[in-house]
């Protein structure tokens, strides 16, 4: 195993510190490469909300292989997995109000975990960890980036090749992830 490089940031509601965020990057076995990105946040949405967010991309030769995406919460938990399997992605997802399981054909390299540790190109193919869907990415200006995820749109912010800040909407609350250090 190789060294680990982390990123952390917070996330935000509103203008409220509401979690933190830690990003890594990883070598793994036999040419693999893992990127994981866990979270903790409380909020109110009819009533506190605690939620534990982790997920894991497994990436051979810059093609993902496997992702886990894993929520608990206090008002249920989700859980999320695709894998290549030879000629496509498994796709087995699972999060709230919403379940997936049709495949994806092509092989990618781009999902939200690599993004933390490198700026895509115009016309890059996401993988949403979560949803289990592929989508295009679209360049808005010099160093911001969109991505729509079932009708969700989140924009990724960078600054000399580093990723600052993610604007993200979600079917239960809009939220930022501002880089910390």
């Amino acid at each position: 195993m190789g060294d680990r490089e982390s990123l952390r940031y917070e996330i935000v509601v509103l203008g409220l510190k509401i979690g933190d965020m830690t990003a890594e990057k990883y070598a793994g076995k036999s040419d693999t490469l893992l990127y994981e990105v866990k979270s903790q946040v409380k909020f109110w949405f009819f009533g506190n909300v605690d939620l534990k967010f982790l997920t894991v991309s497994k990436f051979l030769k810059d093609r993902i292989v496997k992702t886990k995406s894993e929520s608990k919460t206090n008002r249920g938990d989700y859980l999320s997995k695709i894998a290549w399997k030879g000629d496509h992605y498994q796709v087995n997802a699972s999060t709230y109000k919403y379940k997936n399981d049709i495949p994806i054909k092509n092989p990618l390299s781009w999902c939200s975990n690599k993004m933390f540790f490198q700026e895509p190109k115009a016309g890059d193919v996401f993988l949403s960890e979560v949803y289990g869907t592929a989508q295009e990415i679209r360049q808005i200006e010099a160093g911001v980036y969109e991505i729509n995820v079932e009708g969700n749109t989140n924009r990724y912010y960078y600054k000399s090749g580093r990723l600052e800040k993610i604007v993200l909407e979600n079917p239960i609350k809009n939220y930022q992830v501002r880089r910390v250090q």
